[in-house]
């Protein structure tokens, strides 16, 4: 009769959990062999190596269809976007306080910074009525536009822009437009729709 502890001859002995993790019989970490985890790594590191380089060349080529200066793909009439300044939906003040409308002065004067004499000298000097085309240039250049055109709205005579007065000053700034010419067909004008509004 044999006892239940005696092991029948050639049968292995069970594997531990330990086993999985590491077999030290079979040298196998969590079932595979040093080598076989070196192929399976460099599988992964040529696979994903090759996507991110197939990935980085279409993104390359699709870059080198685009135009930094005009959309490639736009609608036939451009819509004109604005900017106003300040750059708040709601102006509330009390002009005899001038904390409350500092920040709007600043605002604005921070804006018009960039339309002084001495930063526009760079620009060039175009004379009214006269257009260039600057389709082929590589680099477009840009009319001069002095603060000093806005006048009462320019901060130069009124440090306030008429919120001291209780007359604020906003300006309605029209970005770059691509295709637009200033004469022609379609004529745009903006003029004011109430003169004795607008001063």
């Amino acid at each position: 009769m044999s006892n239940k502890n005696d092991k029948p001859e050639g049968k292995e002995p069970e594997s531990s959990w330990k086993d999985v993790i590491y077999n030290p019989r079979t040298g196998e970490f969590f079932g595979r062999t040093g080598r076989n985890w070196g192929l399976v790594l460099l599988f992964y590191l040529l696979f994903y190596g090759f996507l991110t380089a197939m990935f980085a060349f279409t993104m390359w080529v699709m870059l080198q269809t685009l135009n930094d200066e005009a959309p490639k793909y736009r609608d036939r009439v451009a819509s004109p976007g604005l900017a106003i300044r300040p750059n708040l939906l709601n102006i509330v003040f009390n002009r005899s306080n001038p904390l409350e409308y500092g920040q709007y002065v600043q605002h604005l004067e921070s804006f018009l910074h960039q339309y002084n004499d001495s930063e526009q000298a760079k620009n060039d000097l175009c004379m009214a009525g006269q257009y260039s085309d600057q389709d082929e240039e590589p680099q477009k250049k840009v009319c001069q536009f002095r603060r000093s055109i806005l006048h009462h709205c320019s901060g130069m005579e009124d440090a306030t822009f008429g919120y001291a007065e209780g007359k604020p000053c906003v300006i309605v700034k029209m970005n770059r437009i691509i295709g637009l010419k200033p004469a022609g067909d379609p004529y745009i004008n903006c003029t004011s729709k109430f003169n004795s509004l607008v001063k």
